[in-house]
Formats: structure tokens, C-alpha cells, sequence
């Protein structure tokens, strides 16, 4: 039996450069998420040792870190959705026969991307909309707010986009299975 995924011929090498540069940028937002948890973890020791050991806190660090929790959050997103990391509740659908169970995962992948690409619009719209006034995040630290929309509109995005992948390929697993078993 071939473990292979199957070739798509009729991807055009345009397509698979396109598929290549979004899960690199992918990776490279995994790593950004992780070095905000890094930045949030010094930050937050920071914050500690300021209040509790030299009576001085930093202004800063509480809002810095606001926006590195956004960050881990938006950036780290769309590596669970590729690698299907996300929460599932798939009790019902592992009860199901194999058929019913297929258009089901292929039924919550459409449902997911659509979702995505709802909330992907209107965050794209919102920062468009904070960029061009310059609003700022109320705090003691002047930070954009459109820097968390835009982490925001970004992962949501590419989950949409890792979810229309996944719908494609559930479509070409299924049609690689039927064809080897005539």
C-alpha cells in the first residue's frame, strides 16, 4: 500500500511555491510566538523583581505584556491549524461510519475556514481603520493598537487558509483510497 500522499498534477508550481512560502511563513510566526513567550516570561520576572525587591515598578511591563499574550496567541495559531492541533471535539464524528465521518471532518473544515475568513475581513477592515486614526491602546504605555488587529486579521487568515488545504486534501485522500481499491 503507498503512504504517499498523492500528486496533484494540476497544481501548477506557482500553487505549490505559494502552499511552500505560507507554511515558512508559518514556521516563522511559530517562532516570533515563541520568543514572545520568552519575552513574556523575562518581562513578567522583570515586573516582580521591580515591585516586590527594589519598590519600584516598571510602567511598562503590564502593557508590553498585554501584547505579547496577544502575540503567542495569533502567531502560534495558525502551527496548531496546519499540523490539526486545534481543540476538536470529534466524539460524534469518530461514532459515525467511515463515509458519514469524512463529510463531517470535511463539513467542519469548511465551517472552520469560513469562520476564519468572516473574522479575517473584519479585523482587516478594523485595522485599516486604527492604523489610519493612530489610536492607541489605553494605558500608561502608548502602544498601537493596530499591531494586536494585525496579528489578529494575520492568524486568522492563515488558519482559513489551512483549512481550505485540508479540505482540498481530504478530497484528494478520499479520491487516491477509492481509486486504489477498484
Amino acid at each position: 500500500m503507498n503512504t504517499a500522499r498523492p500528486q496533484v498534477p494540476f497544481l501548477s508550481p506557482v500553487v505549490r511555491a505559494l502552499m511552500r512560502a505560507h507554511d515558512s511563513l508559518t514556521q516563522l510566526s511559530f517562532w516570533g510566538a515563541m520568543l514572545a513567550v520568552l519575552y513574556l516570561t523575562v518581562v513578567t520576572g522583570w515586573g516582580v523583581i521591580g515591585r516586590y525587591l527594589l519598590g519600584s515598578p516598571a510602567s511598562w511591563t503590564y502593557d508590553t505584556a498585554t501584547v505579547s499574550f496577544a502575540l503567542v496567541t495569533f502567531f502560534a495559531a495558525p502551527m496548531l491549524t496546519w499540523k490539526m492541533g486545534h481543540a476538536s471535539m470529534n466524539a460524534v464524528v469518530e461514532a459515525l461510519p467511515t463515509s458519514a465521518a469524512r463529510w463531517m471532518r470535511r463539513f467542519t473544515m469548511l465551517l472552520g475556514a469560513s469562520a476564519c475568513v468572516l473574522v479575517a475581513w473584519y479585523a482587516g477592515n478594523e485595522t485599516l481603520r486604527l492604523y489610519n486614526r493612530g489610536v492607541m491602546m489605553i494605558a500608561v504605555t502608548p502602544i498601537p493598537k493596530w499591531w494586536v488587529m494585525a496579528a489578529l486579521t494575520y492568524g486568522v487568515a492563515s488558519m482559513a487558509l489551512y483549512f481550505f488545504r485540508h479540505l482540498f486534501d481530504s478530497s484528494l485522500t478520499a479520491e487516491a483510497t477509492h481509486s486504489e481499491n477498484s
